[in-house]
């Protein structure tokens, strides 16, 4: 049985969910968030990357965000040296945003 809960997202974090939502084949954004929800709990694994993002700023989660909206729209997320290069930025999360910006 499913109770409502309220989430809300940025702006362009939220577009950037539908798009890869539909991307992905998802019937909606519900079932792509639990399937997301549904990985973290099956891997159980550590958040070294978006936990500091989550201390940012307000403005500083929109950088990211609309830079991540950015990678969505074309389609291309970042991998390999570019998100190991990124995720070196974790020790500095202020500069995450510039990083991301470099690859959209």
């Amino acid at each position: 049985m499913s109770k409502p809960r309220t989430v809300r997202f940025p702006e362009a974090l939220g577009e950037a969910l539908e798009i890869r939502a539909k991307q992905l084949g998802y019937a909606s954004l519900s079932d792509y968030i639990k399937a997301l929800v549904r990985y973290d709990l099956t891997v159980q694994g550590p958040h070294e990357a978006t936990l500091p993002w989550s201390k940012l700023s307000p403005s500083e989660q929109d950088k990211i965000d609309e830079n991540l909206l950015a990678l969505t729209k074309r389609g291309k997320g970042v991998r390999g040296q570019l998100l190991a290069h990124i995720l070196e930025r974790v020790k500095d999360p202020s500069k995450i945003a510039d990083g991301l910006k470099d690859a959209a």
